[in-house]
């Protein structure tokens, strides 16, 4: 899958963002001094027009006082799940995936965790050539790890660099300063594992 075919899903978040605000009946003004984000940042994460950074949806999920896995849940689709059996509260199909594509950083994450999530979340990462989290570092509380699946990750830890192949795996401490990028020349796809979930 490449990020074009993700692209529809930050419209998602952003109608999902806009309906728990008018739900709290905030102002767009209300929600950008709470978050630091400017209004019109705001209104174009809103509008579909920019997907929110990691730090920005904290941010918003922070001032919406709802959980980051909600801004998955799209609003206004007509899209309903109350009709799958009793096996989805441990499945996740392929076709259902909830995705966040981070637009110009080349970088999708799905969802492969049903909800409500437990303590264990898990992720595809999808990096398409020249993808990363970009140059800022995170750390927060918790452990992840994960397996390469196909591609080539580069994987900062602290400062060092791990250059993983399909089949490596790895593990790490959250609170440890990390980020990565896509080392190939084709897309790469990393089964990735956080504890407690993020999203």
């Amino acid at each position: 899958m490449g990020i074009d075919d993700a692209q529809p899903d930050a419209a998602g978040i952003g109608r999902s963002i806009r309906h728990h605000r008018k739900r709290h009946g905030l102002s767009l003004e209300q929600v950008s001094t709470s978050t630091g984000l400017s209004v019109s940042m705001i209104s174009k994460i809103e509008r579909g027009l920019s997907s929110p950074s990691v730090r920005s949806l904290y941010a918003l999920s922070s001032a919406l006082q709802i959980p980051i896995g909600a801004l998955f849940n799209e609003q206004d689709t007509g899209t309903s799940h109350d009709h799958q059996p009793c096996d989805e509260e441990m499945v996740v199909r392929a076709h259902a995936r909830r995705k966040l594509d981070f637009g110009k950083k080349r970088l999708v994450k799905e969802l492969l965790t049903p909800q409500p999530i437990g303590q264990l979340e898990l992720l595809m990462i999808i990096l398409a050539p020249g993808g990363s989290t970009g140059e800022d570092v995170f750390s927060h509380d918790g452990e992840e790890g994960g397996v390469v699946l196909s591609g080539m990750l580069e994987l900062w830890v602290d400062e060092k660099k791990l250059l993983l192949r399909p089949g490596d795996s790895f593990t790490f401490s959250s609170r440890r300063p990390h980020r990565f990028c896509n080392a190939a020349d084709e897309e790469t796809r990393v089964l990735w594992i956080n504890t407690p979930p993020i999203y």
